[in-house]
């Protein structure tokens, strides 16, 4: 089935990249390990919960790579891309099988998924599971700040599309 691209689906996925992005640069706090925590995560699950899975992938995945890249992380670009990447296709895919109910579980699922992804990451690029393991706290106090974020973004984003599409009907 193929799905037609609108001009409001680009602008959201460009728009979802850049925060994303932007809150994964601006927004964070260098770790001693190599890393740092950021507020990205909550914006690549707020605007999974809109885009469609291959936007969402955009978004979250290339938005977050390209942060690594400019930050100086280059060597993380293709785990981020993949990690990020996946965790957006996973919580975009649920939402849209089984409707905005399934936001909490799809969020928590995307959060595995990330957690995991760089623990394995950090494992391979720093050949330690000792090192990759010091950064699960990290990462699952990341991802449970995006969770909050995405949960207490959602609505008001939600109120907004309602009110756009309010006046275009008028």
């Amino acid at each position: 089935m193929k799905k037609t691209i609108t001009i409001q689906d680009m602008v959201l996925t460009a728009l979802g990249m850049a925060l994303v992005f932007v809150a994964t640069m601006y927004i964070k706090v260098p770790n001693a390990l190599d890393g740092y925590f950021n507020l990205g995560d909550g914006f690549i699950l707020l605007f999974a919960s809109f885009l469609s899975p291959g936007l969402s992938f955009l978004a979250g995945g290339l938005g977050s790579a390209l942060a690594d890249v400019a930050g100086g992380y280059a060597y993380y670009f293709l785990p981020t891309l993949l990690i990020k990447g996946l965790e957006s296709v996973a919580v975009s895919w649920l939402i849209e099988k089984y409707g905005s109910r399934a936001r909490i579980p799809a969020y928590l699922l995307g959060s595995v998924i990330m957690v995991t992804g760089y623990f394995f990451a950090k494992w391979y690029l720093k050949g330690s599971a000792v090192v990759a393991a010091a950064g699960i706290p990290e990462n699952l106090l990341q991802t449970g700040v995006g969770v909050v974020i995405a949960v207490v973004a959602y609505p008001l984003i939600q109120r907004g599309f309602a009110k756009s599409r309010a006046q275009k009907t008028v």
